[in-house]
């Protein structure tokens, strides 16, 4: 066996037992560079069924101007998609973009990847000429984005969408915590679902990729797929071994039960 196969097998080890057995671990191999909020996120955003005005269902009429909604429940899709990019693909300036058809495809070979996968060495990357990064392609190709990155349906039947009815511990929590600032020292975001099952309050999921400590209090800076232009942050106290989330246009804020997603084949 090559020394290159025997790593890769080392290296999947671990994805495995993680897979089987939802024993969480961190990678030990760094990724070529941290997750990036300005160019490894998408240009557009995901768009929700109703019409929501600080975090409450209101009338059509009072969001101007009245929108068609085409992108709805793709907020699993595009997180997931976001990481996606950020493992297995590389973006050139250089070079003319890719014809449509070319696009589309590429666009379908990133996404086909499991999420969960260790990053792809830039070699073995899957290139995307005419662009320097995520967020100038799908501005320029949204719609070709949006029909190639996989369908909504599927997420409603994940086997990791399971666990909602089980209620989630302090404990829980604060493992939780320890184990994404874990991830975050050694350069790899989480996917984290964001839900108060079986209040409808919030249902939704977002990338967490930065973390400030606060005294007792943890502030990570999240990827909210709903918005395209600023980043949300999500708290995390350890003396009530709670997280919140901040109010947004569909959310009032405050406590969020929160579970990594996309960590293995089980999530």
């Amino acid at each position: 066996m090559s020394s290159r196969t025997q790593i890769a097998s080392d290296g999947l080890k671990p994805l495995l037992l993680q897979a089987l057995f939802r024993i969480h671990y961190t990678p030990t191999e760094s990724p070529p560079r941290p997750f990036c909020y300005e160019t490894d996120r998408f240009a557009f955003a995901n768009e929700t069924v109703w019409n929501y005005v600080e975090g409450e269902v209101r009338p059509q009429t009072e969001r101007e101007p009245a929108t068609v909604r085409r992108y709805t429940h793709h907020c699993f899709v595009m997180v997931r998609a976001a990481l996606q990019f950020w493992k297995f693909a590389r973006f050139e300036s250089a070079g003319a973009p890719l014809p449509n058809d070319e696009l589309a495809r590429r666009i379908r070979q990133v996404c086909a990847r499991h999420v969960w996968l260790p990053p792809l060495p830039d070699t073995e990357r899957i290139v995307f000429p005419g662009f320097g990064n995520l967020r100038e392609i799908s501005a320029s190709a949204a719609g070709i984005f949006q029909d190639n990155m996989g369908a909504a349906w599927p997420v409603y039947f994940r086997i990791g969408n399971s666990p909602i009815t089980f209620p989630v511990s302090g404990k829980a929590k604060t493992r939780l915590n320890g184990e994404m600032l874990r991830d975050l020292e050694a350069g790899y975001p989480t996917l984290l679902w964001l839900y108060n099952f079986p209040s409808l309050s919030i249902n939704h999921t977002v990338l967490v990729y930065q973390a400030t400590h606060e005294q007792d209090c943890v502030r990570y800076q999240v990827y909210d797929p709903n918005y395209a232009d600023a980043p949300k942050e999500l708290r995390f106290d350890s003396a009530t071994q709670t997280f919140t989330f901040e109010p947004t246009f569909y959310f009032k804020g405050g406590s969020v039960t929160p579970r990594a997603v996309y960590r293995g084949f089980f999530e």
